[in-house]
């Protein structure tokens, strides 16, 4: 049917753009890399023009429809960082720069919100932080009451896209208004909000699942970017959780593994998944059911730090060799885990006087240990997990790697053909519109394009190394 949908993830350095029929496959692409930068801020602060993302997105819509001129596109989504926050005046024009999601000077007003919003962060399971788009609006009244008393609308990264598209800036959805204090179990925005810390609820938006159609394209946003009038607009997601759709993992019991610097696993419950130790966050999916995360500091960083890029492609072939080894290993960069455990003076540890290429062994194989540990913590927590997991991120272009990591977790390793962020969006975009949800348009439109399995006869090895590799984590008194 010549159906295309169009992903869009403003990410923190640049603009790029997913097209997808509905049957997954790639109709165009195309990126761009924002130019400027805000220069002369304090130390801490991130800044970004919201006009630089709309621009880099009209960029890329003008690469995307000379490739797709003569093809229908159905509707459209963003994704973008999550945490970042605008204030908008009565035109739904920014009127200081987009306060980033890694922007830290609001770190006094998110000891405050956990103190007045402490039976949310309860019954939410997590703790507000310097990254929290409510930090940030509080830092603002606080700080800039001037551009507080001007602002008309306060939105996300995504939603000013999703505004400068459809012209409606007034709606935000499940995602990106967890870190804004939104109670995603009661649907509403907590009373406190208003009455004790005087953030008029009416500048904060209105909220709808991830998905919903919010508005069609513009006459205005047609004439900048080329696309038809009266193309369906719909709620994105942060580009965490578009990552988890780009991969499938949308379905209760699913969970989707990225090791890129750090390890990432995002999974699918039935229920929240409430952890008393704040391991975990839980976003809420479209069909509302639950998207439980957590990240560790663990993660591909320590193959980056640890040894020559030149010299990994003939460490790899030597690790086909030597796996499994009988040696426990735990490359941990720096110090401190927040998953699967919480230990802010934990440190790595790894086998003294062995070579190089044994020592590039066990590195993989003691991330593909705690991956295990991430796992059986969030199922002890009572979530479940299937007998496969998606993976995404850098490390999967490693085929030992896959297959280490198969084999310590006793699961299939099902690999995506793209997992990036736009790629979720475009899915989001088709998952109500061509669809009847998120789950139907991912079997259609994700790939699986390989599968790992466990070795057989590996497992026996890593089942004995992750036994001692959890009791040394017990004698270091890290678990």
């Amino acid at each position: 049917m010549n159906e295309n949908f169009i992903g869009i993830d403003v990410g923190t350095q640049g603009v790029r753009i997913i097209c997808f029929n509905e049957n997954g496959k790639l109709t165009a692409t195309a990126e761009t890399y924002f130019e400027k930068k805000l220069n002369n801020v304090p130390e801490g602060w991130h800044e970004q023009l919201p006009h630089d993302w709309w621009n880099g997105v009209v960029l890329c819509l003008r690469k995307i429809l000379r490739n797709v001129r003569n093809e229908k596109i159905s509707a459209i989504s963003v994704t973008s960082t999550s945490g970042t926050v605008c204030f908008l005046d009565k035109n739904y024009s920014p009127l200081i720069p987009a306060i980033m999601y890694n922007d830290r000077r609001s770190e006094k007003q998110a000891h405050i919100l956990n103190e007045v919003l402490k039976g949310l962060t309860a019954k939410l399971g997590y703790k507000f932080n310097s990254s929290y788009g409510l930090a940030k609006i509080l830092w603002v009244k606080e700080n800039m009451p001037k551009v507080f008393e001007k602002t008309i609308k306060i939105v996300h990264a995504a939603d000013f896209i999703v505004g400068k598209f459809s012209g409606n800036f007034c709606i935000s959805d499940y995602t990106n208004v967890l870190k804004a204090g939104y109670d995603l179990i009661e649907g509403k925005w907590p009373e406190e909000i208003e009455k004790i810390l005087g953030i008029p609820v009416g500048l904060l938006p209105e909220v709808v699942a991830p998905g919903a159609v919010i508005g069609v394209t513009s006459v205005a946003c047609c004439k900048e970017t080329g696309l038809s009038a009266g193309i369906p607009v719909v709620a994105g997601m942060t580009d965490g959780c578009a990552s988890q759709v780009a991969t499938g993992a949308v379905f209760p019991g699913e969970w989707n593994s990225t090791l890129g610097t750090t390890l990432v696993i995002k999974g699918v419950t039935e229920k929240i998944l409430k952890d008393p130790l704040g391991r975990i966050y839980n976003h809420k999916h479209p069909d509302g059911w639950w998207l439980p995360g957590g990240a560790s500091n663990t993660g591909g960083e320590c193959i980056l730090r640890r040894f020559e890029r030149s010299k990994w492609e003939y460490l790899e072939k030597k690790a086909e060799e030597l796996a499994p080894t009988d040696k426990i290993c735990w490359p941990l960069v720096g110090k401190g885990e927040r998953f699967p455990f919480v230990n802010p003076n934990a440190e790595g540890f790894e086998p003294q006087h062995c070579d190089q290429e044994t020592l590039f062994t066990c590195y993989l194989e003691g991330v593909g240990y705690i991956e295990k540990l991430a796992y059986q913590t969030v199922e002890k927590l009572g979530a479940k997990t299937k007998d496969s997991i998606r993976i995404a991120g850098g490390a999967t272009k490693s085929t030992i790697w896959n297959r280490i990591r198969a084999s310590i977790l006793g699961k299939t390793l099902l690999l995506p053909e793209n997992t990036q962020a736009a790629a979720g969006a475009a899915i989001l975009a088709a998952s109500r519109t061509y669809f009847e949800n998120l789950n139907q348009a991912c079997e259609n439109m994700v790939r699986i394009i390989k599968c790992y399995e466990p070795e057989k006869k590996w497992i026996p090895f890593y089942e004995e190394g992750y036994n001692k590799f959890v009791q040394e984590l017990k004698n270091r008194a890290y678990i």
